[in-house]
């Protein structure tokens, strides 16, 4: 019996020495290759993805993260930054690093971690920053609409980039200038506190009393742009080259005024205004002006006399020896304006050549019958009522009582009258030659080189002459033998 539990203890001890111990798992952390790409401030780290596998199988509870410093002097760090944020793309994990200083060297490490099995880093990722280079640029898309003497350039998408940032716009410049074949001459329009809308702005040149362009040429515009932050460059663009049209021709053309005096048919043309694309240029390169005339039921205008136009329109005289007598005329004012030489004309006015009445100027008194030495000479009306004529009167005064008359008041022709008078106790009155008496008389008072008259009905009505010489224009003939519509002055 004993025997037997000798036996039954020994086999009790030997199964007890005999049960397994348990072993611990095999973790692995995996790290894969590594790429560093790195600018001034920023770095971009692309991996392959870090994993934990325990006994052969891929964990799918392991995280990791990014963790970079700055090694300092006896391998102490700076603060660690921890990047937990990435994105993936197959097998590759990707880092992005902001906010870096430039040329300096970091150290990172991607950090694996398994909420069992702990935490471990990969080798060290030593990498350093590029040095800093500032970028300054700009964007500026342009469209022009040209016409003939202006255009539009409407800019879009105009922007200053420091860095690639956005910046304030102080001001923007275009600069134009005509393409010759030798030199160019540029003219500036600024825009100070530009207000863009939507990155656009338009702008019209010519601007700043800069003379207009010219038609159908070649021109070049650029646009600087300059921040507000003057410790920033402005930038320049390329230059761009535009071309003009053909401007739009208009004119407003009196009809012209005809007359005859002597042996000469007087064209007076009131207003002559020629408009390119609309704006009104008196003396823009090209434009001539000319009278046409023809005899009526003809269809040819050749005949043409070239006449020089002014603020007062244009006047000219064509020789009734050029014309058939008791003929019917028409005459008509042309203007030939632009580069494509539009020709532009007035209505059309008529006028018969007399046979055999062609009235002859006023023919003047052989002399008069008061002593107006005192008033003698030549004067011009230049105060009347108070205020500058609008028209011209000018006054011829013999020694011995002949007052001749010229004035344009109706008329853009001058007309002339002849009277005699009488002068008395600093009074005159007078008479014309065919026997119209004066309106009223005047009493005179002269000073120097200026005669005043005034009504002796109406001391309102006072008239300021000075002493000139009598317009070259003015000659002998007129109209006053067949215009008689204007009132006289005097």
């Amino acid at each position: 019996m004993k025997k037997i539990l000798s036996i039954l203890c020994l086999a009790a001890v030997l199964f007890t020495s005999c049960e397994l111990t348990p072993t611990s798992p095999v973790v692995k952390y995996n790290f894969g290759e590594v790429e560093v790409e790195t600018k001034a401030k920023s770095a971009t780290i692309t991996a392959d993805i870090p994993y934990v596998t325990v006994d052969g199988e891929r964990s799918t509870n392991a995280s990791f993260r990014l963790e970079y410093r700055i090694p300092q002097s006896g391998m102490s760090y700076s603060d660690v930054t921890t990047i937990t944020g990435y994105r993936s793309e197959g097998n590759k994990v990707t880092f992005e690093l902001e906010a870096l200083k430039p040329e300096t060297e970091y150290l990172a490490h991607i950090v694996l971690s398994h909420p069992e099995h702990g935490i471990k880093s990969s080798e060290g990722i030593l990498f350093t920053t590029k040095e800093y280079k500032p970028t300054y640029s700009i964007t500026c898309d342009g469209e022009v609409e040209a016409k003939g003497l202006t255009a539009t350039i409407k800019l879009t998408n105009v922007a200053y980039l420091f860095d690639n940032e956005p910046q304030d716009i102080k001001s923007l410049t275009v600069e134009y200038a005509r393409l010759l074949s030798e030199g160019m001459e540029w003219v500036a329009t600024e825009i100070d506190g530009i207000e863009l809308q939507n990155g656009s702005v338009d702008v019209a040149i010519p601007a700043n009393g800069a003379d207009y362009l010219e038609e159908n040429r070649d021109y070049l515009y650029r646009v600087t742009i300059a921040p507000k932050d003057e410790t920033l460059v402005a930038i320049t663009t390329d230059d761009v080259q535009f071309k003009t049209d053909y401007a739009v021709i208009t004119a407003d053309i009196s009809t012209p005024e005809l007359g005859i005096s002597g042996d000469m048919l007087n064209v007076d043309v009131e207003s002559v205004k020629v408009y390119y694309d609309g704006i009104y240029l008196p003396t823009y390169l090209y434009s001539e002006y000319y009278v046409y005339y023809r005899k009526v039921g003809s269809d040819d205008w050749s005949n043409k006399v070239e006449a020089e136009a002014t603020e007062r329109g244009m006047s000219l005289s064509i020789a009734l020896t050029t014309l058939e007598t008791g003929a019917e005329y028409e005459v008509t004012a042309i203007v030939v304006a632009g580069a494509m030489k539009k020709l532009r004309m007035s209505e059309v006015a008529t006028i018969t050549i007399p046979q055999n009445d062609t009235p002859t100027p006023p023919t003047p008194p052989e002399g008069g019958y008061a002593d107006t030495t005192a008033i003698a000479g030549s004067w011009q009306l230049t105060q009347w009522r108070g205020a500058e004529p609008s028209f011209d009167v000018y006054l011829s005064i013999s020694e011995d009582g002949v007052v001749t008359l010229w004035q344009k008041i109706d008329s853009r022709l001058w007309e002339l009258y002849y009277s005699v008078v009488e002068y008395e106790n600093d009074t005159i009155r007078g008479e014309y030659t065919d026997g119209t008496m004066w309106g009223t008389s005047y009493h005179v008072a002269v000073a120097d080189d200026t005669m005043t008259w005034t009504d002796t009905t109406d001391a309102t009505d006072i008239s300021v002459y000075t002493r000139a010489e009598l317009p070259e224009d003015i000659g002998v003939a007129s109209q006053a033998t067949t215009r008689t519509s204007s009132p006289r002055f005097l």
